[in-house]
């Protein structure tokens, strides 16, 4: 754990980086042993604060983000309330994770749970369903959205896709309140094992926690209003939090987010982004403007249509680098953006993470939370997160 000014930023420690675009036969590097699949159930305490978390495949810790989480809810005290808002709980990971989960329900931790309707059937999601029961007049519960997607193998509670949200949140966890916990990670083997991710904890945000904890009661009752539609800023200390979720009925918060953004000398744009499609062009044309205004901008992904191929190629100043392979290295599963202006530059920076990738169905039709943090201390966290994903990706 390493204090970045406000914020406490946990990495996952690991040894000499690995050449991008090495086609060598992939290991996981020594210096954290770790049993991904026993990560909730063996998770240490950790002190519960403000926090960029990453885990790292290559270094021989993928379960980091798992492990975080398992510890907010083991440290939990009885009578206090968890929401989770999740996509998908499955495999051994999320046979360890339901474990704790239910530990935290015995203990009398009341926990609500809202998941997709893809994958409810799968033996963690059943287990977690027979211990805190679906009867919502109840202290514990896990509601099931119901709206079956056209396409038949997702269920959302708001839109018509999926409910692809990731995030969680704590009444009260480690003697602190008010915690928020918004992850780009499922609760899968693969999430744990070689997808790279990212989550933030932020404590003690009570107006951040508030709306949140509104989001949830209309994923939950599948019953969407003007109370969660736009963007709410918080404040807190490090600096100021905005939050808006999914599905977004017009326009593009995040176009409009990069379409405000102007280059120093100085700004460098990291692009962590598991898929990117075709609709979502308009954000790559900008981001070829901001290139030629001297940005320095890199994307990693796992998933780019050829639309987007064709307007990165107009800018050969923005490195494209691809991360997606089931094996070591791995695939990039998160989901943000980081802006650094530099240290000479009085214009704030920000962070935008969350669920949400860019794609249509993220954007119109899934249940999503997207941040963007406007904190120094997570800059400069996910700006170092960035060098590391950047480094195993290829080119």
């Amino acid at each position: 754990m390493v204090a970045t000014g406000a914020v406490a930023v946990m990495v996952a420690s690991g040894g000499a980086t690995a050449a991008a675009g090495s086609l060598g036969s992939w290991a996981p590097e020594p210096g954290v042993p770790t049993d991904p699949m026993t990560a909730c159930t063996t998770a240490e305490p950790t002190a519960v604060e403000t926090k960029a978390v990453f885990n790292d495949p290559v270094a021989g810790d993928p379960a980091t983000i798992m492990r975080e989480m398992c510890s907010l809810i083991a440290q939990a005290p009885a009578g206090s309330q968890i929401r989770i808002g999740h996509f998908v709980v499955s495999g051994e990971a999320g046979d360890d994770f339901a474990n704790v989960l239910i530990a935290a329900h015995q203990r009398g931790v009341n926990i609500q749970m809202v998941l997709d309707g893809w994958q409810d059937d799968k033996p963690p999601a059943q287990r977690i369903l027979r211990a805190l029961g679906s009867d919502k007049s109840a202290p514990s519960w896990l509601h099931v959205c119901s709206n079956v997607s056209p396409e038949g193998n997702t269920s959302s509670c708001l839109g018509t896709k999926g409910h692809h949200n990731k995030f969680a949140l704590f009444s009260e966890t480690g003697g602190q309140r008010n915690v928020v916990m918004q992850s780009s990670s499922n609760l899968t083997d693969l999430n744990s094992t070689t997808y790279w991710n990212n989550a933030v904890v932020l404590s003690g945000n009570e107006e951040l926690y508030r709306v949140y904890d509104r989001y949830f009661g209309e994923v939950s009752s599948e019953t969407r209003t003007d109370a969660t539609l736009g963007t709410f800023h918080t404040e807190m200390p490090g600096g100021p939090v905005d939050v808006y979720f999914s599905p977004v009925p017009e326009g593009d918060p995040v176009l409009d987010q990069v379409e405000q953004l102007t280059c120093g000398n100085q700004t460098s744009i990291g692009i962590a982004m598991s898929d990117i499609d075709d609709t979502r062009t308009e954000i790559l044309e900008q981001l070829v403007e901001l290139s030629q205004q001297g940005c320095d901008i890199r994307l990693v992904h796992s998933g780019l249509e050829a639309g987007g191929k064709a307007v990165l190629a107009t800018a050969p100043d923005i490195d494209v680098r691809v991360l997606d392979d089931k094996e070591l290295p791995g695939t990039v599963h998160s989901k943000y953006m980081v802006v650094d202006h530099g240290d000479a530059s009085e214009i704030p920076g920000w962070v935008m993470t969350g669920s949400q990738n860019w794609v249509h169905t993220s954007l119109r039709r899934n249940d999503e939370a997207t941040l963007t943090m406007y904190q120094p201390a997570m800059i400069e966290a996910y700006r170092d997160n960035f060098e590391r994903v950047f480094s195993v990706a290829q080119a």
